[in-house]
């Protein structure tokens, strides 16, 4: 009996569960924003960047542990950064009104610099993997974990309280609370997706290739949390907790590669900085989309002119078009 299409049932089950937990944590982080006197750069792009960060995490560890493909994680990490800033592309489009009374950090200029820094990093360990390697990982790996502890130190604490916000009748403590269970359940829900995007992209199913897998199934599932927890905050107003979510989720999945980089000399001791055609493309896209999401803040941020939104809304599409492009060269609809 053929039973692939409980595989995909069980896919479509494991995102359903973490779009609900992403637009419940979109929710608490708000509430925690609005009660406390946390920066909302701190909120969005640490704790709720952590947070929303933890499927990649564990699909990352369960890719080297558990299925033992460790091309997956290049795929799962640059793949999800691109699909984010898509994403985040695509929510400001649709949320222009509310754009117009935006105001995005400054820190979030310095957070994209080091995005780009990570990128530059991960480029030298694809492009010069066996000069890089050092015992079973890579040095490049703690170079991008102290590149990222040193974007969290110089990170904003706090804030003035907004109390203007709407009260929901949920107390600080329980907001914190509630936030904790969500992160716990999105936990298994990452490893089960793992298990099921290598099933899917498997011989006996799709047939892709584990970089490619990674970057569609994997990458795709695992920036719902950012894609759902953005959108909540988008809706209620608040750009700024939205975009330290995405642009702190981007910066924290590097870190992630050391993690990976350090459990992976247990299962066949192969490094996880492995060069194809689509890490290389993920690089180049990834690169472009950080920068004119860069540029975008800057316009934004500066330009408060009706007319200046025109140019900020073209900034906010190059993302998703980056990442059509992506999927049509790695299909072969496009010869790259």
């Amino acid at each position: 009996m053929n039973l692939d299409w409980l595989i995909y049932i069980g896919y479509i089950a494991m995102v359903a569960i973490i779009v609900t937990l992403s637009i419940k944590l979109g929710k608490y982080v708000d509430i925690i924003d609005a009660k406390s006197n946390i920066s909302g750069a701190f909120i969005g792009g640490v704790m709720l960047a952590a947070v929303t960060s933890l499927p990649e995490l564990f699909t990352s560890l369960s890719a080297v542990w558990i299925v033992k493909e460790n091309s997956m994680i290049i795929g799962n990490i640059l793949g999800s950064d691109l699909i984010n800033l898509a994403f985040f592309g695509v929510i400001l489009l649709i949320y222009w009104r509310g754009m117009k009374k935006a105001e995005f950090s400054k820190f979030y200029y310095t957070a994209l610099a080091v995005a780009c820094g990570m990128y530059a990093l991960t480029a030298i360990g694809l492009y010069l993997a066996e000069y890089m390697q050092f015992t079973w990982f890579s040095v490049i790996s703690p170079a991008i974990l102290l590149l990222y502890v040193l974007f969290v130190s110089r990170m904003p604490k706090t804030s003035e309280s907004d109390d203007d916000k709407p009260d929901d009748g949920i107390t600080l403590k329980q907001a914190v609370i509630r936030f904790i269970i969500c992160a716990v359940v999105l936990i298994g829900a990452s490893i089960a997706m793992t298990y099921l995007t290598d099933m899917i992209a498997g011989e006996k199913m799709l047939n892709l290739g584990k970089t490619f897998a990674g970057a569609l199934f994997l990458g795709v599932a695992t920036s719902l949390p950012e894609l759902i927890s953005s959108v909540t905050l988008c809706h209620r107003g608040n750009f700024n907790a939205a975009a330290g979510n995405i642009i702190g989720s981007n910066v924290f999945n590097f870190a992630i590669l050391f993690v990976a980089d350090v459990f992976s000399f247990m299962p066949n001791g192969s490094g996880i900085y492995i060069l194809n055609t689509d890490s290389k493309w993920l690089l180049i896209f990834g690169v472009i989309a950080t920068v004119t999401t860069l540029c975008m803040m800057a316009v934004k941020n500066k330009c408060r002119q009706k007319y200046a939104l025109f140019g900020v809304q073209a900034f906010n599409a190059v993302p998703p078009v980056l990442y059509v492009i992506y999927l049509l060269i790695t299909t072969g609809i496009i010869v790259g």
